[in-house]
């Protein structure tokens, strides 16, 4: 699920269409399954709409999904909500890790206690943390990265979190 900077170039109006499209369409350049692709149009319109209303909703994307699917995924995303991140033991498969990553977001109360709780869950704790942390991110933004974590962040080559801050406001200016 490494679609989530995707968003980014669909925050327009009416763009939610087109995002899950493009969703879909990544996620099946290397996932077949229609779970993974599902999976990544939930957290791509989940994301999109944390970064437009600052609230962290995974329902907003059902409308997203195949009309057959879309009372699978509720059901899913209504367990990951009663559970812990640990409760998910094939957290390797798409669908335990996207539960993982929002139980983890669900509980969670800042952007580090979301990236704590996917990481504490066990098992593959890179994916989930990950995906917990594009949604994270959007939600908390990166005034709710700690300061000790922004002061090593670092990109190739050597640009610091300044940095790819500018190069990030000069992307989404152009």
């Amino acid at each position: 699920m490494r679609t989530a900077p995707l968003v980014l170039a669909f925050l327009g109006e009416g763009r939610e269409g087109a995002l899950a499209l493009a969703a879909r369409r990544i996620s099946e350049l290397t996932h077949w399954e229609t779970d993974a692709g599902d999976a990544c149009v939930l957290w791509c319109l989940a994301i999109r709409h944390a970064v437009l209303s600052g609230e962290a909703d995974l329902g907003v994307g059902i409308e997203g999904l195949p009309e057959s699917r879309r009372d699978l995924w509720a059901e899913r995303i209504r367990v990951a909500e009663a559970s812990q991140p640990r409760d998910f033991g094939s957290n390797g498969w798409v669908v335990e890790a996207l539960q993982g990553a929002w139980s983890a977001i669900v509980a969670a109360t800042t952007l580090q206690d979301a990236l704590e709780r996917a990481v504490r869950g066990g098992r593959d704790t890179d994916t989930v943390a990950a995906i917990a942390g594009g949604l994270a991110g959007a939600l908390y933004g990166a005034s709710g990265v700690p300061s000790e974590w922004r002061a090593v962040v670092h990109g190739w080559p050597g640009l610091t979190a300044s940095d790819l801050d500018a190069l990030t406001l000069a992307a989404l200016a152009a």
